[in-house]
């Protein structure tokens, strides 16, 4: 397999025709396409490419959210040749005029009502590029309207033959086209698949963006696997899927797997006697795993306590899940060590990885049978890392891009000349290839006392507490660190009506100063572990939480550093006054 189109083919012609491949939920009924329903799919959508004069090399902008459909029209720009630009479904019309214009894209396929509504907006600034909507009955011409009689132009795709242009999402500044190529894509497939135990009995969810090139290769994998794939059209409606799908394999980013920890341990809390059941299950576990992380062979008295407690317990957590995992993956972002030890404990073990869309993307993925928790893994077959004498993690390796889309310069300050690729994040290797990330080397904090501090270790950390949502440390050229922190109103709601502290809006609950108290308790308790120029001095309680709609968080659901910043300069100001209110908790003990 060295394309792509060999993947579809592979695809097509190593299942059975009327096996179901896609599926998607749509009120109560599954609407889904079989082997063969995709590959005719496929082949028709090419045509209809091919009526509208899309051909090799021409660009095709995808602006949908999660949805068979969305891989047809991939497969089908491989087959004629054409390059897919995804766009990110939550996006402004401002984004996809950006987006459409720089890549030349020669037609925008749309999907849904809202976004269709964006893309006619952005139309209007978009002279010459045909609009079409992938279901009829939008106010749009779909491209089921168009002829598919007219076959695709045979041709060879070849290895490096641009498959893609994926715009960065962006914590910080301008999105880039960043430039995959088929052959970037396929290693990674390779590479990947003798890793992990995938089979065509696996049920799969896809419901982080497949804008994002960490969804869609691994739907590459699980394509070529033979898996059922099962789309969700957004993160935040996979909870509720999880039951009827019941999936054995699942990938994540880490806010998600830290809202679940959250809401399980605040239900603990909850129940008394439930609570000390899990306590004891918990102490249980934590014997048997700490062996399992030396490398030990944990007591027998243990594992037969640790076997009654995931019957008794932890099953029912599992529960939550769909009761079928067998393993997960996070990626994106770090994984608070805390949270992967609670699951790996429950029995959910949950995989770290580390990748740019850059490296297509894995550089680093912890397996089944050496997941060393805190790393990011190690490289799969092909793919090389070394640290910098700076502590910049470099990599290399059949997965780097071709570049970024007519930015010739930025390509040559991100990939040097011997092809080793600066992924601008800090981290080191340990004596058996285990990497670990300490931070972005743009986020890094230098206090104006000159001490380096990784705010994302200290962020992740804080997000454990049940009363915080996000957390984003301030602390550059500044006397001491600092954080502006979102409620979890979920949970801080429940607590006050425990407490019987009932009508309260959110903006007087983050006001409150019970609110305040709670958020401190979880401050002191971090500092604890924290070196002094490390620990957080003042907090800021937001009143909302930051969302995609108000841009302080990428598709991928991360903070955007520089937005943040930059909107609430006012509340950091004050933080670093005498005058703060958060100044008598005891944080600067």
């Amino acid at each position: 397999m060295e394309t792509l189109v060999d993947l579809f083919d592979h695809v097509v012609s190593s299942n059975a025709p009327g096996r179901e491949l896609l599926r998607i939920r749509e009120g109560k009924d599954w609407r889904g396409y079989t082997v063969q329903g995709f590959a005719e799919a496929v082949r028709q959508t090419g045509a209809r490419l091919t009526h509208v004069g899309v051909g090799r090399g021409d660009r095709v902008a995808l602006f949908a959210e999660n949805r068979p459909e969305w891989h047809i029209v991939d497969f089908a720009c491989h087959l004629v040749g054409a390059v897919l630009v995804p766009i990110y479904p939550s996006v402004p019309a401002a984004a996809v005029i950006y987006i459409v214009k720089d890549a030349g894209a020669k037609v925008l396929l749309v999907s849904g009502q809202e976004r269709v509504k964006a893309a006619l907006r952005a139309s209007e600034d978009l002279p010459g590029v045909r609009l079409l909507a992938l279901d009829a009955g939008l106010g749009l011409e779909s491209i089921g309207d168009l002829s598919a009689a007219t076959a695709p132009p045979p041709h060879r795709t070849s290895p490096t033959d641009l498959a893609s242009l994926i715009y960065t999402s962006g914590t910080t500044g301008e999105p880039k086209g960043v430039m995959l190529s088929h052959g970037n894509f396929v290693s990674q497939i390779t590479s990947i698949r003798p890793l992990y135990p995938i089979t065509e009995a696996d049920e799969v969810m896809s419901f982080l963006p497949l804008s994002h090139v960490l969804q869609r290769i691994l739907d590459y994998l699980f394509l070529y696997c033979g898996c059922r794939i099962t789309y969700v059209e957004a993160v935040e409606k996979a909870g509720p899927m999880l039951p009827l799908v019941r999936p054995t394999i699942m990938a994540s980013v880490p806010r998600v797997y830290e809202r679940a920890y959250v809401q399980i341990m605040s239900r603990v809390q909850k129940e008394p006697r439930l609570k000390r059941l899990f306590t004891w299950a918990m102490r249980v576990g934590r014997r048997v795993k700490e062996a399992q992380w030396q490398r030990r062979r944990p007591p027998l008295d243990a594992r037969l306590q640790y076997a009654v407690a995931r019957r008794l317990v932890f099953r029912k957590v599992l529960q939550r899940f769909g009761g079928r995992l067998r393993f997960t993956v996070s990626g994106g972002a770090p994984l608070a060590r805390e949270i992967a030890e609670f699951f790996d404990i429950v029995g959910l073990p949950v995989l770290n990885g580390y990748g740019l869309t850059e490296s297509s993307p894995v550089i680093a993925v912890n397996r089944l049978e050496s997941n060393r928790l805190g790393s990011v893994g190690q490289p799969p077959p092909g793919v090389e890392v070394r640290i910098a004498p700076d502590g910049e993690i470099f990599a290399r390796g059949p997965n780097i891009m071709m570049g970024y889309w007519n930015k010739p310069e930025a390509t040559r300050e991100t990939v040097d000349a011997e092809g080793w690729l600066h992924t601008g994040d800090i981290g080191r290797l340990d004596e058996e290839g285990f990497l670990y990330i300490t931070d972005r080397k743009k986020d890094l904090l230098v206090t104006a006392g000159g001490k380096n501090v990784a705010p994302q270790p200290i962020e992740a950390r804080l997000a454990t507490s049940p009363y915080i949502a996000q957390a984003v440390a301030i602390g550059d050229n500044l006397p001491y660190i600092t954080a502006l922190i979102t409620p979890n109103y979920e949970q801080l709601q429940a607590y006050f009506e425990e407490q019987k502290i009932n009508g309260k809006s959110k903006e007087e609950l983050a006001a409150h100063p019970t609110t305040e108290a709670l958020v401190a308790g979880a401050v002191k308790e971090l500092n604890l572990d924290l070196a002094a120029y490390e620990r957080i001095r003042r907090f800021t309680i937001l009143p909302a939480e930051f969302s995609l709609e108000s841009g302080e968080l990428t598709p991928t659901l991360k903070v955007k550093r520089k937005v943040v910043t930059e909107r609430y300069r006012r509340q950091i100001e004050e933080m670093y006054l005498k005058t703060h209110r958060t100044k008598d908790y005891g944080l600067d003990d």
